[in-house]
């Protein structure tokens, strides 16, 4: 085994790596190598010192990643995993060490001042991993659903009187991303990104699937959507963020997007809908996703600390 940093002619073993530690803990394989290869290189800010890989004959056999938080933000997020079948090596220790030294790093170094903390997550089911996070006093401070619902025979949910649902248009692209910055500044762990770093991993990513994102709108102005994306499920389309904005709330406005969505992945071919779910949303989400058929198939766990 030797270690060294990412390339990008990694992005299709890191994603095997990845889905391999999903499938065990029974979860979807959904990620491709060009997700991996399109996240990292927006959000590791430099490779050589915020990435490293354990390699050995069968290839990557751990990968560890740093995440920066934006400008004004307080969050490193640390990415990764061991294989199963290479765990028990000491391997994991080795890497979360480094990841959460390297976020003490960044931390001293651009904000020492500033309360951030260090986040990671894993499978509820992941007793490994989970036991790991706690050795370095990581502990559970939220939980996560994965949730998804077939296309089929959705539930009649009128949209709101004086809105209106049409397909994401690209002229739409500034007038969302403040939407949705307005949408989820009450949301745990948000941190404001400017367009520049939000598009490129969101409207502006090559999953990204327009004709099956949607906006309402009051008018002229934004009151919310329903943005979706393409991964390795091919009869699979997943839900990445739904928003609605404070002044739209309580109206049944995410229902209605949601089912419209749905009706039109059903008739695009997509016969199941799939989206993450924080469980303590303060916007009461799980039940309004449970109303328009979503079941959970499983739960995540956000572990964090603070850095010092």
């Amino acid at each position: 085994m030797h270690t060294r940093p990412y390339r990008p002619t990694d992005a299709e073993a890191v994603a095997t790596m990845v889905n391999a530690i999903d499938t065990a803990a029974g979860r979807q394989a959904s990620l491709t190598g060009s997700l991996i290869h399109e996240f990292l290189g927006e959000r590791v800010a430099e490779t050589t010192t915020d990435s490293r890989l354990v390699v050995g004959d069968d290839g990557v056999l751990a990968a560890g990643f740093v995440i920066t938080p934006p400008a004004g933000g307080h969050r490193v997020d640390l990415i990764g995993g061991v294989l199963p079948g290479a765990r028990g090596q000491g391997i994991g220790r080795t890497m979360l060490g480094w990841q959460v030294g390297r976020a003490e790093e960044i931390h001293a170094a651009l904000a020492p001042g500033a309360s951030w903390e260090t986040y990671v997550e894993a499978s509820q089911r992941d007793a490994s991993a989970l036991a790991l996070f706690a050795r370095f006093g990581l502990t559970p401070t939220r939980y996560e659903f994965d949730m998804a619902a077939s296309t089929a025979d959705v539930p009649d949910c009128p949209v709101p009187d004086g809105l209106v649902i049409a397909t994401y248009d690209a002229g739409q692209a500034h007038a969302l991303h403040e939407a949705h910055m307005e949408a989820f500044v009450d949301h745990y762990g948000f941190q404001h990104r400017t367009f520049e770093v939000w598009q490129p991993t969101s409207i502006g990513s090559a999953s990204f699937n327009p004709a099956l994102s949607i906006i309402a709108m009051d008018g002229a102005e934004i009151a919310g959507y329903v943005l979706s994306y393409d991964d390795a499920i091919p009869e699979q389309v997943y839900i990445g963020q739904v928003g609605v904005r404070r002044p739209y709330r309580r109206r049944g406005l995410a229902a209605a997007m949601l089912v419209d969505m749905m009706r039109r992945a059903a008739a695009a071919g997509r016969s199941r809908a799939a989206l993450g779910v924080d469980t303590a949303n303060p916007t009461g989400a799980v039940g309004v996703y449970e109303r328009v058929g979503f079941h959970t198939e499983h739960t995540m766990v956000a572990c964090g600390r603070p850095l010092n």
